[in-house]
């Protein structure tokens, strides 16, 4: 379990990473993008997010990125003074945790 925030989280399984990483696959070839680009690094840990908040249907998971806006100068690129990445919140990923 890993804990975030207070709150703890069962660790993704393999089968889990397994399915989650075709997702995104699938989403890069669909966008002709690298899956390792800031773009699907963004969409992956949205992707995960959706994910711990319980939507756990590939498809469904798939239809939530394909509605995410990126906005290439929200998207991580590089460093703060700090040495993090800022990470944007996507719309898409907020109304589906929060039911919305």
């Amino acid at each position: 379990m890993s804990q975030h925030s207070g709150i703890t989280k069962p660790a993704l399984q393999p089968d889990d990473i397994a399915m989650l990483h075709a997702v995104l696959r699938g989403w890069c070839r669909e966008k002709s993008c690298e899956i390792g680009s800031p773009a699907a690094q963004h969409v992956a840990r949205e992707l995960v997010s959706w994910f711990e908040c319980g939507i756990r249907n590939p498809y469904k998971l798939a239809g939530l990125m394909r509605h995410m806006h990126l906005d290439a100068q929200d998207l991580p690129t590089s460093p703060d003074a700090s040495g993090t990445v800022s990470r944007p919140a996507a719309t898409a990923g907020r109304l589906a945790c929060h039911g919305g």
